[in-house]
């Protein structure tokens, strides 16, 4: 019971010092570049995650849990390379094949209001932005320290799911700190993808395989979707968001994973780590 009770209250920890990180840095972000959107808010806000988010887990890992950050799951070195690679076919695959369908039955019409040249060249630095703001410090963060913490005093299944109901909360209080407020389908999509990436994590027993699966998603639905920045007109909006971009990569990312990695996992056997 002890170790429950630790396990727990160095999440909630974790998990506070998180959200007053997001909210900080988005606030600083705000303050030197106005409410608007702009491409050195993006960037300082990107480098911000990681520099920050990446010391505050390695300090937890050090002093409060008395462990090495190895074990959290994010190899730095060559064997980083297949789990990201996974993860990040495991949501692309799915969506490319989706979108082709949509875009055949003409349920889904994308036009680029711009350049293709332009879409081009802004595609790398998006790319290294959303693993900078989003991949990588969430991912670490929940997958890694998160989800390790509670799969030593949990079966798998349950670390998982409480995870992923962590990561939820924690999107959505940051959502409603920021704007007031929240669609219910953005909501759910906080608590779903914190469940199979939660799961991606537990089959490849890496971090990077999220990394990979966050990288592509939040990547494409950035370039499509962001208004701000006006790159494409989209007609069957909802077609894409719902299908293509939610429902059909996320049912098909464990599957695809499983292929790569086929050790039966032990769900009711603690720990999975």
């Amino acid at each position: 019971m002890h170790m429950v009770r630790s396990a727990f209250w160095r999440v909630v920890l974790v998990w506070l010092a998180l959200l007053a990180v997001f909210r900080g840095k988005s606030q600083l972000a705000i303050l030197l570049f106005g409410p608007d959107y702009a491409i050195d808010r993006h960037i300082v806000m990107a480098a911000l995650s990681t520099a920050l988010v990446v010391p505050l887990i390695a300090m937890a890992r050090r002093y409060v849990d008395n462990e090495p950050f190895d074990g959290l799951g994010l190899a730095l070195d060559r064997s980083a390379l297949r789990p990201l690679l996974v993860g990040a076919l495991s949501w692309f695959g799915p969506f490319v094949l989706c979108l082709a369908i949509l875009l055949g039955l003409g349920l889904v019409e994308i036009t680029a209001i711009v350049p293709w040249t332009e879409i081009l060249a802004f595609l790398p630095l998006l790319v290294v932005l959303v693993f900078l703001l989003e991949a990588l410090p969430e991912e670490l963060a929940f997958r890694g320290y998160v989800q390790t913490n509670l799969g030593k005093v949990l079966m798998p299944w349950m670390a998982v799911t409480t995870q992923a109901a962590l990561f939820g909360s924690w999107g959505v209080a940051l959502w409603l700190i920021s704007s007031g407020g929240i669609d219910p389908l953005h909501a759910s999509l906080f608590y779903v993808m914190g469940g199979v990436l939660g799961v991606l994590r537990i089959i490849s027993g890496s971090v990077w395989t999220g990394i990979g699966f966050h990288l592509a998603f939040q990547t494409a639905a950035q370039l499509l979707l962001n208004a701000e920045r006006g790159h494409f007109e989209i007609e069957g909006l909802i077609w894409l968001q719902v299908l293509a971009l939610g429902a059909v990569p996320f049912s098909l990312a464990i599957p695809i994973v499983e292929k790569f990695y086929p050790n039966k996992i032990l769900w009711t056997v603690r720990s999975a780590f």
